[in-house]
């Protein structure tokens, strides 16, 4: 049977500008190329979980402009459900602007715009519907969160928050998810360890566990791998080694990816393990969306990783 996912959270345009490197304060710098791509932290993990095999709806909010008309075709086009997917007069789409380094580093600067009108209106109605995983992020109002959150529960939905981006959040107010999802930058912002080695992944990971009293914390590593921590794991998970073109994306990949394969095998480790493989996956094109990989593509990678 196909895992049903939930994503509450937010839909953005993405203009990626790519450069050997980023301007210096007041300098100006050449870049190379420019475009466009559908992003948003929530939007990508949900596009991932449904490349991956999963049926995905959605639930936020645009701007009733263009960039809102491309995002819900979009989505529609990867057989997501946008019924529920708000269109805001007078409000600008979420918009991040994204500088590419040469070497596959890159900068974000989010402009959240109508995901910041999102609000819980509406989301009782949506679990009326069964789901296996919800998915959420930070980008979105708080009370939002909280309401997909206590509804979810409610009927034992998987819960899964991809805790980004980086800042000081209430952790509390949204206590026992499923999974709690950090990377190492928004691990620092909310514990002030950041996760160099065993001994602060596992520090920081304590933190979040009691601030939360999740079931799971599970820190993305970037090109390091995972850590999971809670029900007895305590787990450094190697990654896939790949030479990275543009990382952006790849943690929402990962929790895509981690909430469809969690929600299948209650296995965590072995999710993790899967996930890690999409995330490195997606580093290898240009762009959001564009490059997360289809559940064909992960499987064929895993079987020839050597």
């Amino acid at each position: 049977m196909q895992t049903k996912i939930l994503m509450v959270g937010s839909v953005m345009m993405d203009l990626i500008l790519t450069m050997d490197r980023a301007p210096e304060l007041s300098e100006s710098v050449l870049g190379a190329i420019y475009g466009n791509a559908c992003g948003g932290k929530g939007s990508n993990a949900a596009v991932a979980a449904s490349r991956l095999g999963a049926k995905v709806s959605v639930f936020g909010t645009l701007g009733n402009d263009a960039n809102g008309d491309v995002l819900v075709n979009m989505l529609s086009s990867e057989g997501i459900n946008t019924k529920n997917l708000k269109m805001k007069e007078g409000s600008h789409s979420g918009f991040v602007v994204i500088l590419l380094e040469k070497g596959g580093k890159n900068r974000l600067v989010i402009c959240p715009g109508a995901n910041m009108e999102t609000t819980p209106e509406g989301l009782e109605e949506v679990f009326e519907e069964d789901f296996d995983a919800l998915l959420l992020q930070l980008e979105i109002p708080l009370e939002a969160n909280i309401a997909a959150v206590k509804l979810a529960q409610k009927k034992g939905v998987i819960t899964v928050l991809d805790a980004g981006p980086a800042q000081e959040y209430p952790l509390e107010q949204l206590k026992g998810l499923t999974i709690l999802s950090p990377n190492e930058t928004e691990t620092k912002a909310l514990t002030g360890i950041y996760p160099a080695d065993l001994d602060t992944c596992r520090a920081a990971a304590k933190i979040l566990h009691q601030r939360n009293e999740c079931k799971f914390v599970a820190l993305k590593l970037g090109d390091r791998g995972s850590y999971i921590y809670g029900e007895g794991v305590d787990e450094l998970v190697p990654p896939y080694k790949v030479v990275a073109l543009d990382p952006t994306a790849a943690g929402d990949a990962f929790t895509g990816a981690l909430a469809k394969k969690y929600a299948e095998t209650k296995d965590i480790v072995a999710s993790a393990k899967y996930a890690n493989a999409v995330g490195a996956l997606s580093t290898l094109k240009v762009g959001a969306q564009p490059s997360l990989p289809t559940d064909t593509e992960v499987d064929a990678f895993i079987a020839s990783y050597k």
